[in-house]
């Protein structure tokens, strides 16, 4: 049988590590809010872009979609940043 062997790091040393990687985790998800006004402004710039490559038709409805999609999505942005 093979003998289980043990690690050199004692459990608080882990722990610590396991402290500093979801710190890190912590820093490089974005939030949620974030994500969805960050997805409104793409789906804002998306519209027009369809509209231009003629994907969908070009109408004054959809452009104002778009233009209300990039307004709403910078302003939800600018709340989750603090700046507002």
């Amino acid at each position: 049988m093979a003998t289980l062997t043990q690690s050199y790091k004692t459990n608080t040393v882990r722990m610590v590590f396991i402290r500093k990687f979801d710190n890190l985790l912590e820093r490089l998800m974005p939030r949620p809010r974030m994500a969805v006004s960050v997805g409104m402004i793409l789906a804002g710039m998306g519209i027009p872009a369809l509209m231009v490559f003629k994907f969908l038709p070009a109408s004054l409805l959809l452009g104002f979609a778009g233009l209300a999609l990039i307004a709403v999505g910078g302003v939800l942005a600018l709340v989750c940043c603090g700046d507002i």
